[in-house]
């Protein structure tokens, strides 16, 4: 059994692709398998990946959508064929640092092999190379009770990237499909049920920031899917309540829904459409955040503002939300057709 398998859909990221497998394959941990899901890519990405697998026929095994299916049905499909104690997923445009895996799988071992250990996430420029960011001082893991500690899982990142989850812990799981951003329900909901999970603070997970390409790129473009942040949000809660787990979590896991929903208001707040449309927008959206999860102001605060910035929640706080649910959802729908291109 290897020790780690890092899943890795990939859809048209020739661009970046082979910085990626450059990062994996010369990670300080060999004992580990890549597997690489083609979500039929239109670009040269398929070229790319076999010419690493040739090149790492032990390491690497690429595999081949007929369709373009997507982040969580690609990552399913990759869980069938993974054989590791752990798996992480990453995305096909970032890069990950040379002694990640290394360091989490010792930090497992050195605390009884938690279900999940988290690292930290750098934004990286855009034309950066793997190379660029790794002077780095490496410090090791701790483990955190969070039934003692719940606020530490609001600290934490959505992302399912810079973290591994043990196999065992997630053999029966599978994310979302057709649905953006379906990490965080995968990866709040499990971060609830892990009970203990050891934290590392190493800058090891390198998600590129850009405006034209790649997978971040969809935050400052008019999204037309902006309403599957609800179906997120929504199945966070319904895992927890499915697993047991959520009377004890009540109020972190209302602060991650939240959240999720205003990070959508905040990035439609960098959309270069008309202002009053916008603001119309945002408003209809804050009325359904409003009426699935109640109101902002009765959660705890230091919490909401971890993982919201103050310039989105005081946008929020001053739009008219008095509308009928009925009508902000009708709103938003039409006025996303209006923009669909």
């Amino acid at each position: 059994m290897k020790k780690v398998s890092v899943i890795v859909p990939v859809y048209n990221s020739e661009a970046y692709l082979n910085d990626l497998l450059s990062s994996l394959v010369n990670q300080k941990m060999q004992d580990i398998e890549i597997i690489l899901i083609d979500d039929a890519s239109l670009d040269c990405s398929r070229d790319i990946m076999q010419s690493w697998e040739k090149k790492y026929p032990d390491k690497i095994r690429v595999f081949y959508n007929d369709a373009n299916l997507g982040q969580g049905a690609s990552r399913n499909f990759g869980l069938k064929y993974a054989e590791g104690e752990y798996v992480s997923f990453v995305d096909s445009d970032d890069f990950i640092h040379p002694d990640m895996y290394f360091d989490m799988y010792n930090d497992a071992l050195l605390n009884d092999m938690p279900n999940i250990v988290t690292s930290r996430i750098v934004f990286a420029k855009e034309d950066a190379t793997y190379q660029d960011y790794f002077k780095t001082n490496r410090r090791k893991g701790v483990l955190v009770d969070l039934k003692k500690e719940p606020y530490t899982i609001i600290y934490e990142s959505p992302s399912c990237g810079n973290k591994l989850f043990k196999r065992s812990f997630i053999k029966n799981s599978s994310f979302l499909v057709d649905t953006m951003w379906e990490d965080a329900t995968f990866t709040y909901s499990h971060m609830f049920l892990a009970e203990k999970i050891v934290v590392s603070h190493n800058p090891d997970y390198y998600y590129r920031k850009y405006q034209n390409t790649g997978v971040s790129a969809q935050g400052f473009r008019v999204n037309t899917h902006l309403m599957d942040i609800f179906k997120v949000a929504t199945e966070i809660e319904n895992k927890c309540i499915k697993n047991g787990c959520y009377d004890y979590f009540k109020e972190e896991i209302k602060v991650t829904q939240v959240a999720s929903c205003l990070y959508r208001i905040r990035e439609v707040l960098t959309w270069n459409i008309d202002h009053n449309l916008k603001m119309d927008l945002i408003r209809d959206l804050y009325r359904l955040v409003q009426a699935k999860y109640g109101d902002i102001n009765e959660l705890n605060q230091d919490y909401l503002s971890m993982k919201v910035d103050f310039h989105t929640l005081d946008v929020v706080r001053q739009v008219r939300s008095d509308i009928l649910v009925e009508q902000a959802e009708e709103n938003i729908q039409r006025t996303l057709s209006l923009l669909k291109v």
